[in-house]
């Protein structure tokens, strides 16, 4: 039995073995492109930013995050055969990568009134460099500066803002109370935005950038200096107009136009008896019309009349109408 012993041995051994095909190619590290490249000009920086590449074409992880090369160049527009013109544009120093996104910013003067392109790919652990990006172009400007005096009051159709600047076209920002970002309001053809959007009792933080030149990638400003407001409803209504004094049998009837804002409370009517100052005549009215019954024949009367928000604010008086009791 002891000879039967390594035969087996021999037996289990050779089952364990599977089948042998030929060997792979070794891979290669070319990392995928970039399809990400985004940028800006900013003052005087040009701002790009990516995702780099975590995989190969072989649909392998990379190793190591790879290196980056970015270049920049004039547009020459016609005649555009990226391999060459990159080899002719200038290299921007990329920090070394680490996960997630890179961020990077360099000077703008040198491309100042020049169209430019700029592209970017990583390389590879064996030096084996991905395809180019996508394209990004630029026009680039001479340093557009942030707006200054920015004010902002509230109105009755929203926050005003209005700010000293250069420049035909403005982008306004807002950061609502609690939010952590800023978003964008629109873009200004004057020196002034109004909030529409603006809710009554809500604080805003308020920024403009000046913008110049069109496209989708306008040179772009410094934020302005932030300002701060709570909007508040502190402004009255339109003064009542069309104010009318008919008498009657021992009343004065009086009617007015009707206000239209949509706070609108009601009204305040003053009188004043012969040369006497003017006096609240009552409480707020709802409607634009109110019967005097407390007046002596004879005797001269003075009208006018505010109208009063929900907030208490009340416009000045109209311009005052005269009558004689019978």
């Amino acid at each position: 039995m002891r000879g039967a012993f390594p035969l087996a041995l021999a037996g289990l051994a050779l089952g364990g073995c599977g089948y042998i095909g030929p060997p792979l190619p070794p891979a290669l590290d070319i990392p995928v492109p970039i399809r990400d490249l985004r940028g800006v000009q900013r003052g005087d920086r040009i701002l790009v930013a990516f995702t780099p590449p975590v995989d190969t074409t072989d649909r392998l992880v990379l190793a190591k995050p790879p290196e980056i090369e970015l270049r920049v160049g004039e547009n020459p527009k016609e005649n555009f055969e990226l391999q060459r013109w990159a080899g002719e544009a200038k290299r921007i120093p990329v920090p070394k990568v680490t996960a997630g996104g890179v961020e990077l910013a360099f000077p703008a003067e040198e491309f100042a009134g020049r169209e430019v392109v700029l592209v970017v790919r990583a390389i590879g652990p064996t030096k084996r460099p991905s395809d180019w990006s996508n394209l990004l172009v630029l026009q680039v400007q001479p340093a557009p500066q942030p707006p200054r005096e920015l004010t902002v009051r509230s109105s009755a159709g929203g926050p005003y803002l209005q700010w000293k600047s250069a420049g035909a076209q403005w982008r306004i920002w807002r950061l609502d109370e609690g939010a952590k970002e800023a978003q964008i309001l629109g873009v200004s053809g004057e020196a002034s935005w109004l909030d529409q959007t603006g809710v009554l009792g809500k604080s805003y933080t308020y920024m403009v950038q000046q913008l110049v030149g069109s496209g989708e990638h306008p040179a772009e400003s410094e934020m302005s200096a932030e300002i701060h407001l709570k909007h508040e409803d502190k402004f009255a209504p339109a003064i009542p107009a069309g104010l009318q004094a008919i008498t009657g049998l021992k009343t004065v009837e009086l009617s007015w136009d009707r206000n239209t804002e949509a706070d609108l409370k009601g009204y305040q009517v003053y009188r004043g008896e012969g040369d006497a100052a003017l006096a609240k005549l009552g409480g707020v009215v709802e409607k634009p019309t109110l019967s005097d019954g407390q007046v002596k024949g004879g005797q001269k009367y003075r009208y006018a009349v505010a109208a009063v928000d929900e907030s208490g604010n009340e416009s000045a008086a109209s311009a005052a109408v005269e009558v004689i009791a019978p």
